[in-house]
């Protein structure tokens, strides 16, 4: 009996000692929760306390969540941001980039005065990859902080001037004969065709790419298998550590000297360092000149003294490899987003054809010659709309690294607001771009927008495409040339028109940097020789 009642009471203990163990857990759980909670509540509650109007984030994600889910690129998610009703009326609204508190700039004034007139206050971009280990990543225009970032550009800005550009045209035109022949080959005795764009506009940037900054043959229009061309996919798969090393620089960038983050994979940094070890050694011993990156290089070498940034590590292969990143995609992507326009649109597709025929005619059949390509008014004005429509880098952003912060009051209806130091702004240039403030019927595709009349009535700041100020691209009338070049030599000998996979209305890929097509954009050429 006794052993009986024992082993009740040790059973009723055992029970209660469990409950009161569950009470425990669970209220230790709920005492988390509230002080996340708490957290949460203050953490997202900074541009109220600091009298600034603000987009309403949610708990963990800030305003990012389509963002992190893959439901939308950076180009929408900002749009989104930029067309919120909390953010309409305002020259800026408080947004928050996960954790980062951030302002985004709506104001083309107050756009003009960050990126352009207080430049200094406003230098660097808040992204950042670990500027030790990384020395290929962290040495290029786009990621360097100032004062790398200003010796490069000192260095680099007059060999992508007018003149030398000019220079480099005929490696431009010699790609483009390689399209010409590339899509001859595949049309094989038909009258028409359906191609992927995005993938023939790849094929056709990565040579060009190849050959001014790598001074090489890649041949991905002969063989999409090449090596170059393989390498160009790759840098951009969407590898677990590839995703964290770029989540860590874009939204945590204080942490990337201790993740130790690489902009690129190791096999893409080895083929580069191997590459241009290779070509530079090879120039040099041959002496051949081609105006492209390989002979600035090598001039440099010769010019620049021994205390120069150009003999730290990886100093040429750092320019030469974020060149072909940044080159090949977008690029490809204008002249694809170009096609698919004057597919939807044939009567200005005419009128452009009209225009190349014309010069074709008065050079006699021989090839365009730069200025003549250049002065093609009608291809500006289409490339310019493209632009407008879908401009490649479809958000800007700078970090505030003036010590005292930035005083804003004046911007922010007479209340005082100093912006503090270390936050970052961002430029919603998609927003910009399909404001009906400042373009009417925005999501139409007219280049008579750009029409020497019209262009006299552009508001300023809203046509960002290469963003502004001295941090803007320096590539623009590389880019601009090898987009004309591109659209010249497929225009010239054929028609596009729509097919049944051609989308009916464009939707981006959420998971590119760069706008691109989401799923392929495939369109019908018909040959139409001029």
């Amino acid at each position: 009996m006794f052993i009986i009642l024992f082993s009740i009471f040790a059973a009723a203990s055992a029970f209660v000692m469990l409950d009161l163990l569950s009470v425990v857990v669970s209220g230790g759980i709920l005492l988390v929760l509230m002080i996340v909670w708490l957290w949460q509540r203050h953490h997202f509650g900074h541009w109220r306390r600091l009298g600034v109007p603000f987009v309403p984030a949610t708990p963990f994600v800030g305003n990012v969540w389509n963002l992190l889910r893959g439901a939308c690129c950076f180009g929408d998610q900002f749009r989104e941001l930029y067309e919120s009703k909390e953010a309409a009326g305002n020259a800026f609204v408080g947004i928050h980039v996960l954790h980062n508190h951030a302002l985004l700039l709506r104001d083309p004034a107050l756009i003009k005065r960050i990126m352009v007139e207080d430049f200094s206050q406003f230098s660097s971009r808040f992204e950042t990859t670990d500027p030790i280990c990384d020395t290929m990543g962290s040495q290029n225009l786009f990621f360097s902080k100032y004062e790398m970032w200003r010796e490069t550009h000192k260095i680099f800005a007059p060999f992508f001037a007018a003149g030398k550009v000019r220079q480099m045209y005929g490696l431009l035109e010699n790609i483009g004969q390689k399209l010409e022949e590339h899509m001859e080959e595949k049309l094989k005795g038909r009258d028409c065709m359906e191609l992927e764009v995005k993938q023939l506009c790849a094929l056709f940037t990565t040579d060009i790419i190849a050959s001014l900054a790598f001074g090489i043959e890649a041949h991905s229009l002969q063989n999409p298998e090449a090596e170059f061309r393989q390498m160009c996919l790759e840098v951009n798969d969407p590898r677990p550590k590839r995703l964290l090393h770029l989540f860590t620089m874009f939204f945590f960038p204080r942490l990337s000297r201790r993740v130790r983050t690489h902009l690129y994979s190791e096999e893409y940094e080895r083929f580069m360092r191997k590459s241009m070890d290779y070509i530079l050694a090879q120039r040099e011993e041959s002496g051949e000149k081609r105006h492209d990156l390989i002979d600035i290089f090598l001039q440099l070498k010769r010019t620049e003294s021994a205390k120069s940034i150009i003999h730290r590590p990886d100093f040429f292969v750092a320019q030469a490899a974020f060149l072909l990143l940044a080159g090949f995609d977008t690029s490809s992507s204008t002249i694809t987003f170009a096609l698919y326009e004057l597919a939807k649109n044939p009567a200005i597709q005419t009128r452009l054809r009209t225009e190349i025929r014309d010069a074709l005619h008065s050079s006699d059949g021989q090839n365009l010659s730069c200025d003549i390509v250049s002065g093609l008014e009608y291809l500006r004005q289409v490339v310019d709309e493209v632009l407008r429509l879908y401009p490649p880098t479809a958000f800007l952003d700078r970090c505030c690294n003036s010590r005292e912060g930035y005083d804003l009051s004046s911007w922010n209806c007479g209340s005082p607001f100093k912006l503090p130091a270390g936050t970052p702004v961002y430029i919603s240039v998609l927003g910009l771009h399909r404001n009906a403030q400042y373009w009417p019927n925005p999501e139409n595709f007219d280049p008579d927008r750009f029409s020497a009349e019209q262009r006299q009535q552009h508001h300023p700041m809203t046509y960002l495409p290469f963003g502004a100020g001295p941090r803007g691209c320096i590539g623009t009338l590389l880019g601009l040339l090898e987009i004309k070049v591109g659209l010249l030599h497929i225009l010239k000998n054929f028609r596009v028109e729509l097919c049944e996979k051609t989308l009916s209305k464009m939707r981006f890929d959420p998971k590119a940097f760069v706008l691109a097509a989401n799923k392929g954009t495939y369109l019908n050429f018909v040959s139409n020789p001029l």
